[in-house]
């Protein structure tokens, strides 16, 4: 049974809500969205996502998720979300663990709680855990450590993708060099493509709202090079030699992978029945329509959905808090990999047993599963996939 707290600016009038899907584990967790448009409706979706996500993992932690109707772009955007966090302030405190989501950054959040006193917006994880400042800090902290030339907080969630794509794509019988098209070159595209290069990965393709960028020969792109700049600017401004194509020119390119890691409903019908790759990875939130992943099915295309490419926040925070050592930040990244090979292997495996989409294999593994139930349990360290993980990592 979901919950919404209703929030109404008293300054400039605009909506905001925090939706809590159930009320089953100690704790919540979800992204903050900051969106023109955005109605409680589509916080109780993505809200009903998370937990998905949850129960897959075997995490005792319930989906949440808050956000609110005002534009990021706009000069009070700073002000009005500090306005919403202090309106949020006992359930950070107790209750609700917040991530970013569209529209916000977790520094930028994570700033603002601080200076309404509010430790983190995190914090809610001391107290589902049963831990003291120093303990939970200890292994918080280690999200702005650098792993390569991102931290670990920068890089956890594109690297859950990323390793989904690398587990579909052996699956898929694909063997050596993986070639891939990549939809999406903010925080989690780059942070996937960020991982698939480190583990041998080449692109053919990279895409944002501006255009794809493609070399004419159909050589692969430097992208170890285009990761090398800043964060923010545009695909065609950091890859040179390259041909400059309209957006979703993206999904007429060969390529092993295809990487979702931008908008909702990214692809139409049409172009699903095109789709020149073998499996579709997707990391960002509906970033396929459910018509749209069964046309693809049909036509033999292995696609891993969102719930699962974008699993990253959520297990990274299960190997992170979970492990009764803390770890090094490298090895967070580790079982992660190692919990996201596991689970979309099997998702895969029995899929293809059933003749069924991946999404229903997990979807009922999900309502299956009894781990996150235990409203006692804290919140991390129950799930049997990290328990495999640090027996191999």
């Amino acid at each position: 049974m979901s919950e919404i707290l209703e929030y109404v600016d008293p300054v400039e009038g605009f909506t905001g809500w925090l939706v809590y899907d159930r009320a089953s584990a100690r704790m919540a967790a979800g992204g903050c969205r900051m969106q023109p448009g955005l109605t409680a409706q589509t916080l109780s979706s993505l809200a009903a996502r998370m937990t998905l996500k949850q129960r897959v993992l075997g995490i005792s932690v319930d989906g949440a998720k808050c956000g609110l109707d005002y534009d990021p772009a706009a000069p009070g955007s700073k002000a009005a979300m500090e306005r919403f966090l202090a309106f949020l302030r006992e359930q950070l405190l107790t209750r609700f663990s917040m991530g970013c989501d569209m529209g916000t950054r977790f520094d930028e959040l994570d700033a603002a709680a601080r200076r309404l006193g509010i430790p983190s917006i995190k914090y809610a994880v001391k107290r589902a855990q049963g831990l003291s400042d120093d303990e939970f800090f200890a292994r918080f902290r280690l999200l702005d450590a650098p792993v390569g030339t991102l931290t670990l907080g920068e890089r956890r969630a594109g690297h859950a993708v990323a390793h989904a794509a690398l587990a579909a794509a052996r699956a898929a019988g694909l063997t050596g060099e993986v070639s891939c098209s990549l939809q999406g070159f903010g925080n989690l595209g780059r942070a996937a493509a960020y991982t698939l290069a480190e583990e041998g990965a080449v692109f053919g393709a990279v895409a944002d709202q501006f255009g794809c960028v493609a070399r004419p020969d159909g050589s692969a792109l430097d992208i170890k090079a285009m990761l090398a700049t800043r964060n923010g600017l545009r695909a065609s401004d950091v890859a040179p030699e390259v041909t400059i194509l309209p957006a979703d020119a993206v999904f007429t390119q060969p390529c092993d992978v295809l990487v979702l890691a931008a908008a909702e409903n990214a692809m139409t019908p049409e172009q699903a029945a095109e789709l020149p790759a073998s499996v579709v990875v997707v990391g960002a939130n509906n970033g396929l329509s459910e018509p749209v992943e069964r046309a693809l099915h049909e036509r033999g295309v292995l696609v891993v959905p969102d719930f699962i490419g974008g699993i990253g926040g959520s297990a990274s925070m299960e190997a992170l808090f979970g492990p009764e050592r803390i770890g090094t930040p490298r090895h967070t990244l580790d079982l992660v990999a190692a919990m996201m090979h596991e689970l979309t292997g099997q998702l895969i495996s029995t899929s293809r047993l059933e003749n069924t989409l991946v999404r229903e294999v997990a979807e009922r593994q999900a309502t299956q599963e009894t781990a996150a139930e235990a409203a006692g349990a804290r919140a991390y360290g129950n799930s049997p996939l990290l328990a495999r993980a640090l027996s191999v990592v």
